[in-house]
């Protein structure tokens, strides 16, 4: 599977067609209401409110913004409710200086997805949330934001003392972006007309039958996408008059400017207007780190001292620069540094592995929304100096009363040189000395662990039901050790299957870890995982003797690689170093025999679990086909209007309990109620691994037939 950051993308932003009936979201906001202590349940997770994107590493700047004076903030509460599969939405506003109750300035639209464009396509679907950007006037008044109400993505506007909201747009087409005018008279917005016109041309198109070409690709779609890029349009509204009208090229280029009060910024002015910014390698994989410079009139001076070559997010405080910095083992610590220009050295002011998103800077504090691994995500102000942390606004106080499995960190370097870690996290009532079953959870371990990435697999959720939990973080790619160019990065992962051997390798020995210490039976050890993970999961089912069972959210490499990526994906991964679909050559077999089910098939014994999208059941079916074919025990579930990353909270729940019961299965032998259709099929498949175990040890032994 291809990294879930490059991954396929989303587009029906409608709300869930399945949806029962409408949420009752009367307890979006969280009540302060104190709760005995309990343990944690799959749903808890799913109906977690959100601020953002679930998974931090899609987007970290742009989830809240600050009012003009610094005095408020303004987001999208967010909560997802299975029972209806729909969400409850709402826009908030927070006194940063009072800590009173938010106010909600706008309630309602539909749950919005990100469409990207991917390998020369348009518009490919995902389950990836569309981050809210809410923008202020500059009187500081109103905000201004993108919403979904049955048609396109119009902007809307809300008073920020509650009173009222109304669009403000009637475009045909999506507003990806926009921005205000710097006199607060006008706004800039854009859109894609092209892909509105492209798409009805492919409708045309249909009547006749589409022409297989590199349009498609038939893992994600039967339709052929639209060619990317498609070019954006940008349009001015007139705040008075409310008339669109084409921008300008000046007006146009707003779209691309950045916002300290959005927590997405490069450079800054001083008081006395001193320019700290970032000068930043052009072959950089990193486009907001840079070496920290400062220019005063004429003279520009950069700071030497090593912490300055990788910072970000430079802030004056005084007559110094602040800024942040990606540190120590595996870049997983975030440091604050300060450094007075002039000075040969600069010094640190704070660090913490828990997760910053898009800090505002006020002064000498930072407001930011943080998590930790057993934190989920609220907004906070720090005082770097002090480090005094004060809490402006949690979205759920009472994951205070959970009762929660305790975290540790594995590290460990790999053969190739290269860093990773895991989160370890102990069974809800651990007892050392007792083992435990361990069920590995991948593949970013950053911030809150809430169900890895895609957010499948529920952790604390696996810890309350007897289960030790390896949230593995994927050591850096073999590739960009020697080169910052994406394909060829992919060649040098590839060959010799260099960069699934340096994941399995940092993976076994964090695993090897927790057997050493007692914790983890070695007997009893599950994997999980999506998209990279799930290429991490398939490797070791082929190359390593550690886990007795498996579950997937995508499946699988397999001979058919070329067939369901499409024509012109097909070049490119053949680029990368796979064969193609005709070459029957000995070296084609050996590559297929280290990482395609089908050719292993024979082999596998393991018990593998597959609940996949529906726009990607093709890539799990020749895999699923072979194992069945040969009894082998695999089982999937394909879910409707669902995509690489799941979306819908009715079938995030459905992944989350069947992959604690799953596991409870095989690896606990526990008796599981209410799936006595799906118990029925895995006892089965039991007996079947049984028997081919029995008949494998009478076959090596002729004594033991005979007996």
């Amino acid at each position: 599977m291809v990294s879930l950051r490059i991954a396929l993308v989303a587009a029906s932003l409608l709300a869930p067609a399945a949806a029962a009936a409408a949420p009752d979201c009367a307890d979006l906001l969280p009540s302060g209401t104190n709760l005995a202590l309990r343990n944690l349940f799959p749903e808890d997770l799913v109906r977690l409110r959100d601020i953002g994107p679930v998974d931090p590493n899609q987007q970290d700047e742009g989830l809240f913004s600050v009012s003009p004076d610094g005095s408020q903030a303004a987001f999208q509460l967010r909560r997802g409710d299975p029972a209806t599969n729909s969400f409850c939405l709402a826009m908030l506003v927070v006194d940063l200086r009072s800590g009173t109750v938010p106010r909600v300035i706008d309630r309602g639209g539909a749950f919005m997805r990100v469409r990207y464009d991917f390998r020369g396509k348009a518009g490919f679907k995902t389950g990836f949330t569309d981050p809210i950007t809410p923008r202020w006037s500059p009187d500081g008044k109103w905000i201004v934001y993108r919403r979904r109400d049955q048609g396109a993505v119009q902007l809307w506007q809300a008073r920020v003392d509650g009173g009222g909201s109304a669009a403000i747009t009637s475009s045909l087409d999506d507003i990806e972006d926009f921005r205000f005018t710097d006199d607060g008279r006008g706004i800039v917005y854009a859109t894609r007309p092209g892909l509105r016109e492209a798409e009805a041309k492919i409708d045309r198109e249909a009547l006749s039958g589409f022409h297989y070409d590199d349009r498609f690709a038939p893992s994600a779609s039967y339709r052929p996408f639209a060619p990317a890029p498609i070019a954006r349009v940008a349009s001015f509204l007139d705040l008075g008059s409310r008339r669109v009208r084409k921008a300008t090229l000046e007006e146009a280029a707003l779209l691309d400017k950045p916002s300290m009060r959005e927590g997405s910024w490069t450079e800054v002015l001083s008081d006395a207007g001193d320019r700290a910014w970032l000068k930043i390698p052009s072959d950089t994989l990193y486009p907001s780190r840079g070496q920290l410079t400062v220019t005063s009139g004429s003279r520009t001076i950069a700071c030497d001292a090593p912490a300055c070559a990788d910072a970000s997010h430079p802030w004056w405080a005084g007559n110094s620069v602040r800024f942040f910095r990606r540190e120590g083992w595996a870049k997983a610590t975030t440091a604050i540094y300060e450094w007075k220009p002039g000075l040969s050295d600069a010094r640190r002011l704070y660090g913490t592995d828990d997760l910053f998103l898009g800090c505002v800077p006020a002064g000498g504090t930072l407001t930011c929304l943080r998590e930790g691994p057993l934190q989920p995500r609220r907004l906070e102000r720090l005082d770097p100096v002090s480090g005094h942390r004060e809490v402006l606004f949690d979205p759920n106080p009472e994951f205070a009363n959970f009762r929660l499995g305790e975290v540790e960190r594995i590290r460990s370097r790999n053969s190739f040189g290269i860093e990773s870690f895991a989160d370890l996290v102990l069974p809800v009532g651990y007892q050392r000395g007792k083992r435990y079953p361990l069920v590995v959870v991948q593949y970013v371990s950053r911030g809150f662990l809430r169900g890895g990435t895609g957010d499948d697999y529920p952790i604390q959720a696996f810890a309350n039901r007897g289960f030790a939990v390896l949230s593995f973080d994927r050591p850096r790619q073999v590739g960009f050790e020697s080169t910052t160019d994406f394909i060829e990065a992919d060649r040098i992962n590839l060959k010799d299957f260099a960069d699934r051997r340096s994941v399995l390798e940092g993976l076994e020995t964090a695993v090897k870890v927790a057997i050493e210490r007692g914790i983890a039976d070695p007997a009893r050890i599950g994997i999980t995982g999506l998209s990279d993970g799930s290429s991490t999961a398939g490797f070791a089912l082929l190359h390593s003797k550690l886990f007795a069972a498996y579950a997937m959210s995508s499946c699988c490499w397999d001979t058919n690689l070329a067939m369901r990526v499409g024509p012109s994906a097909a070049r490119l991964f053949h680029h990368m170093g796979y064969p193609q679909a005709t070459d029957d050559s000995p070296a084609a077999k050996a590559f297929w025999d280290r990482i395609a089910f089908s050719p292993n098939a024979r082999s596998i014994r393991a018990p593998i679990l597959v609940q996949v999208s529906d726009d990607e059941v093709l890539s799990a079916l020749q895999t699923y086909t072979a194992l069945r074919e040969l009894d082998r025990p695999i089982d999937m579930f394909v879910f409707p209007d669902e995509h690489h990353v799941k979306w819908q909270p009715a079938h995030r729940l459905a992944v989350y309990t069947r992959s604690i019961d799953w596991f409870d299965f095989w690896l606990n032998g526990a008796r599981i109620t209410g799936r006595d259709e799906e118990v029925a099929r895995w006892a089965a498949m039991r007996e079947t691994i049984s028997d081919a175990a029995e008949k494998a040890a009478s076959a090596a032994d002729p004594h033991d037939a005979v007996r």
